[in-house]
């Protein structure tokens, strides 16, 4: 601060540097995570995600898994709500071990877990919908820019335009593309 004082800190980080907690923030991430993708989404996480009372994933491989697993960890006092689909062939159960009884040392508690699975007959769109609807703001991690012809069936930036359309949507990161990002 150029008075001379000192920042107020909060949580270890300058107050300057530290966003206003919120209720609730939803993730959508890519299936296809790379060391730099997976580097990219922890330090997000960190440096820019608020502080919330509940973090939501989509329980998917790659992305959805490394995310809710690294908040379980880094905000264990949070709830960790994971949406599954109806169709579980795409989902990773990282969630499994945090729900041992006794809780495993330093893991948050079993009952910091919600698993919410969508009805038969629903489809990944209406998961999707469920994630932007259960948060207050959405971060996205997808793959490649929304141009990209390897987007062209990208739930992640079906929820990122969701998320757009709902007034929600925070920050989006290119995984593939590390560098590559944009708000809203």
């Amino acid at each position: 601060m150029t008075d001379g004082t000192p920042p107020l800190i909060l949580d270890g980080a300058p107050r300057y540097l530290s966003l206003l907690p919120v209720e609730a923030v939803s993730f959508t991430s890519g299936r296809e995570l790379d060391h730099t993708g997976a580097q990219l989404v922890m330090r997000t996480c960190d440096r820019v995600v608020p502080r919330a009372a509940r973090y939501i994933t989509g329980g998917a491989r790659g992305g959805d898994a490394l995310i809710g697993h690294y908040l379980a960890v880094t905000r264990r006092e949070a709830e960790h709500v994971i949406i599954l689909p109806a169709n579980l062939s795409q989902t990773d159960p990282w969630w499994e071990p945090f729900l041992q009884v006794p809780p495993l040392p330093l893991a948050p508690r079993p009952e910091n877990f919600i698993i919410i699975r969508m009805p038969a007959g629903t489809t990944y769109e209406d998961r999707n919908a469920e994630l932007v609807a259960r948060g207050n703001t959405v971060f996205g991690f997808p793959a490649y820019l929304e141009g990209d012809k390897r987007s062209a069936r990208s739930g992640t930036w079906q929820t990122i335009r969701m998320a757009r359309r709902a007034g929600k949507m925070n920050e989006w990161h290119c995984t593939a593309l590390p560098g590559r990002w944009g708000r809203g």
